[in-house]
């Protein structure tokens, strides 16, 4: 029987399956190997940063840069839907909860993070990705095709970006390297759309080859910037807090309740994760790791809460929570290597 025809009942639910990957480096003694991994991804970020940096500069674009950056990632059209989401989570809970639960709360925290002061490096380290890839591996970017129409390149591109947020996706949880950044994502037990951004800063940088199809066929024509802005959007929608599966369409688009099964506890079947997709169901679906939602929603959050969370802690504790949250990946030993 494969994941897709698997029935999620408390029956398929078992507590010995861990909510992490399987890999055995995961229990190094200190976790020296993860701890410098980790640190190579923050250099070689900061490396790229500074590429990006210096070129916006002596373009003297860098002011307007940024600022189309933040509209794309983090504008007024986001912020619309994720208002409209939340009154969609107070009426339709898959889970009842305070408006104001702490988890909430938190993950509110890191949206603002996000649109202040993630989105301006990360603008950096896109263009020093692209100034790389047409440095030393120009190969890659195709001559221009002009018999395919603007439109189907546009489609082919995002398509190509929601493969590849897949991939890197799917590496998160495969090594653990990576899962000590992803873990945070992971680590939220009262889920809503905020969740979205509830992720450490460097996790960013694995999502960078999602730039890959846009350079690679760059020659033929970009991606307007509504085309991103819309996708960005529909990302956000598969972790609210809604019972929504989408009906006929879920077995194409993620839905809530598709996606959350990608939170759960625990993994149903074999134990291992599920359901990767951001936008689109049919890689799930081709990787045979697609499970689609039968009966109640599932406990979200870590198994033995490896991960600092404000569930932990009182509300004036909340700050020093997200701080710890953020530093976990830089400690020589982690829970995650218990």
């Amino acid at each position: 029987m494969s994941p897709t025809d698997l029935a999620l009942t408390d029956a398929v639910v078992d507590e010995r399956w861990r909510h992490r990957p399987t890999t055995q480096g995961a229990r190094s003694p200190a976790g020296l190997v993860q701890w410098a991994g980790v640190t190579l991804v923050a250099g070689v970020t900061a490396g790229l940063g500074a590429v990006g940096l210096h070129a916006m500069l002596a373009a003297g674009d860098l002011g307007r840069s940024l600022s189309l950056a933040r509209g794309e990632m983090a504008g007024p059209a986001l912020f619309c839907v994720v208002a409209v989401i939340v009154v969609c989570e107070r009426l339709w809970p898959a889970e009842a909860r305070p408006l104001l639960a702490r988890g909430h709360l938190v993950d509110a925290g890191y949206l603002a993070l996000f649109a202040l002061a993630v989105v301006p490096p990360l603008t950096m380290v896109q263009t020093g990705v692209a100034i790389e890839v047409r440095r030393h591996a120009s190969f890659l970017v195709l001559s221009r095709f002009a018999f395919i129409p603007r439109l189907a390149v546009e489609g082919i591109v995002l398509v190509g970006v929601d493969a590849m947020n897949w991939l890197a996706h799917r590496a998160n949880h495969r090594f653990v390297t990576l899962w000590r950044l992803h873990a945070l994502h992971h680590s939220q037990e009262e889920m809503g759309v905020f969740t979205t951004f509830r992720t450490h800063p460097l996790v960013h940088s694995v999502y960078l080859v999602s730039l890959f199809p846009a350079l690679v066929l760059s020659a033929t024509g970009g991606v307007p910037a509504v085309a991103v802005i819309v996708y960005g959007c529909l990302v956000t929608l598969p972790h609210a807090n809604l019972r929504w599966t989408f009906g006929p369409l879920g077995k194409v688009f993620v839905s809530p309740a598709y996606h959350r099964i990608h939170h759960a506890r625990t993994y149903p079947g074999d134990g291992e994760a599920v359901n990767f997709g951001f936008v689109l169901a049919c890689w799930d679906r081709l990787a045979r790791r697609a499970v689609f939602p039968v009966g109640p929603a599932l406990p979200t959050g870590l198994d033995g809460r490896p991960v600092p969370i404000e569930q932990e802690s009182a509300p004036r504790q909340l700050a020093r929570t997200v701080f710890d949250q953020l530093a976990q990946p830089f400690r020589r030993a982690t829970a995650l290597e218990a």
